[in-house]
């Protein structure tokens, strides 16, 4: 976010709680200067979820300024927002690397960028969020904050929940069959890049996002044991159809 918001003109300012992490981000171009600016007109949050409540708080103690988040969760926010200077965000993009070294300003371009604003956000908060990620080349979509953390169990938590559960079933059989991984090649790869992104945001996203995450898996688990009956009774027709649907 510092790098694309540098490429279109801001002057950014930022802090890390890993020390060294800002003043690496300074020396890489993402930063113009460690720090707080108390006179920020647009104040990012981007945190693990479980820091994003009081850092939020913090940026809200200044007397002006607009403040979003970009975590993927957002009940825990619900009485922030009440404050009409906070819009919750949620950027639906990203990658497996982590730190600033890995920072890509073209990220966001195509991108989902949800909004969740309530009945409490002001309209020139919530506009001037909309018009500096739409300029990241990012689509804004408005959700509610609830209905948000519905969907995005069913998108993103619960897709990284069961790649990491194919990347252990597959070291259990490694075990036993050491081709195996040099063999999962294409698809498997595909659907476990995502079991690489860091392990350390993940317990707070599955606390913060529990109701919802637990109620997506019976669902998966049910599709799952239907489309195992229909391979098992070698009917091509069901299996066809369900294949041409997804």
């Amino acid at each position: 976010i510092g790098a694309a918001l540098r490429q279109r003109g801001w002057h950014v300012t930022g802090r890390d709680q890993r020390d060294g992490a800002a003043e690496q981000a300074h020396e890489l171009g993402v930063l113009d200067a460690v720090g707080v600016d108390p006179d920020a007109e647009l104040t990012f949050v981007a945190t693990p979820v479980g820091a994003i409540a009081a850092e939020v708080s913090a940026a809200l103690s200044q007397p002006a300024g607009v403040v979003t988040d970009v975590g993927s969760v957002k009940a825990p926010l619900a009485e922030l927002m009440g404050n009409p200077r906070f819009v919750g965000g949620h950027p639906m993009a990203g990658s497996e690397l982590e730190g600033v070294a890995g920072a890509d300003p073209a990220m966001f371009e195509g991108a989902v960028w949800v909004l969740t604003p309530t009945g409490h956000t002001s309209d020139e908060a919530f506009g001037l969020v909309s018009r500096v990620v739409s300029s990241f080349g990012a689509e804004v979509m408005a959700l509610r904050p609830d209905r948000h953390d519905q969907l995005v169990a069913l998108v993103s938590h619960v897709p990284h929940l069961t790649a990491v559960t194919l990347m252990g079933q597959a070291a259990e059989r490694a075990e036993e069959h050491r081709a195996l991984l040099r063999l999962a090649a294409g698809g498997f790869r595909d659907m476990t890049r995502i079991a690489s992104g860091h392990p350390g945001i993940w317990p707070d996203i599955c606390t913060q996002n529990r109701e919802a995450i637990v109620a997506e898996p019976d669902g998966l688990i049910r599709s799952l044991g239907a489309i195992r009956d229909v391979v098992a009774t070698g009917d091509r027709q069901p299996l066809g159809d369900r294949l041409s649907a997804a």
